[in-house]
């Protein structure tokens, strides 16, 4: 091989890889810039310059109650709906009552059985009493009308307290409102069984939602900078820019391991202390469960 055949061919090899980087160079310059993506929803943000942040739930003043039955049955009727604004002691559902109606007419009837046997007895008893000289009747004959008396007196107070025990239980099965309240759930529909005790899943659940808390759950790191003066606002997720300013409540001082976490990321381990703020009264609808953004001025001073 030659001097110049090998020349000839090193400079294709430079000429290639100079073709090579000038195609790069104009690619990557060529490329389109990118659009700006804005977020659909602009994140949350405070006016405070300093503050503590945490994640709260929207519930009832009298908080969530669970509606649970006293007797396990059938549900045989559903009283109110979803929704339902409805008063203290307002029948929510009943359970099948035709056992206890079929009990109740057998101590009616064992009531009339036993008036007429105190009435048969009293008659006997007055008889033998009205005798003045009490040496013509035999003391047996005395004692066991007297006797007789009493215990058909004794029987009709029995089966009044048999016949009150079995109208309790009827008056059981209707499950009443223990407050005055909305209507927030409803699980169970006519024809399907009733459990007592404590359900995953309630039969009903109700509050009052006339008066709406926040329950905030705020880090124990950050939980002793936070002073029931201190001024509090929140937002529902989804419109960050509406605030609402809160009014302190109360704290619960029991700090329990986190619930609300708000990505998946966060650590379960986290303990928290839940302060209760109350919700101005407004147009905009709240709903029990909803989340809000909370944001806690740190040392500030409520106006």
């Amino acid at each position: 091989m030659t001097t110049f055949s090998i020349m000839k061919r090193n400079w294709k090899l430079p000429l290639i890889a100079g073709a090579g980087i000038v195609f790069a160079f104009v690619s990557v310059l060529s490329r389109p810039v990118a659009e700006e993506h804005k977020p659909l929803i602009t994140p949350p943000s405070t006016t405070f310059d300093q503050s503590i942040a945490g994640i709260g739930v929207i519930e009832p003043s009298s908080e969530v109650i669970s509606i649970g039955t006293e007797l396990s049955g059938i549900v045989r009727e559903v009283h109110v709906k979803v929704g339902d604004n409805v008063k203290k002691s307002t029948p929510l559902f009943s359970l099948d009552q035709r056992d206890i109606d079929a009990q109740i007419a057998i101590f009616e009837s064992s009531l009339a059985v036993a008036k007429a046997q105190l009435a048969d007895a009293e008659s006997q008893y007055a008889i033998i009493n009205s005798i003045k000289d009490k040496r013509a009747i035999a003391k047996d004959d005395y004692n066991k009308r007297k006797h007789a008396k009493q215990i058909a007196t004794a029987r009709i107070q029995e089966i009044h307290a048999q016949m009150n025990q079995a109208k309790i239980t009827k008056e059981r099965m209707h499950v009443k409102a223990p407050i005055t309240g909305q209507i927030l759930e409803i699980n169970i529909r006519p024809g399907e069984y009733a459990n007592i005790g404590n359900l995953s899943n309630p039969l009903m659940m109700m509050g009052n939602m006339e008066t709406i808390h926040v329950r905030v759950e705020i880090d124990e790191e950050s939980a002793a900078r936070i002073k029931p003066e201190s001024p509090a606002k929140a937002s529902i997720r989804g419109k960050p820019n509406d605030l609402f300013p809160l009014k302190f409540v109360r704290f619960e001082p029991y700090v329990r391991p986190k619930q609300n976490l708000a990505n998946t990321g966060q650590r379960i381990d986290t303990r928290v202390l839940r302060i209760i703020y109350a919700l101005p009264q407004s147009e905009d609808r709240f709903f029990a469960g909803q989340q809000m953004d909370v944001y806690i001025e740190e040392g500030g001073q409520a106006e």
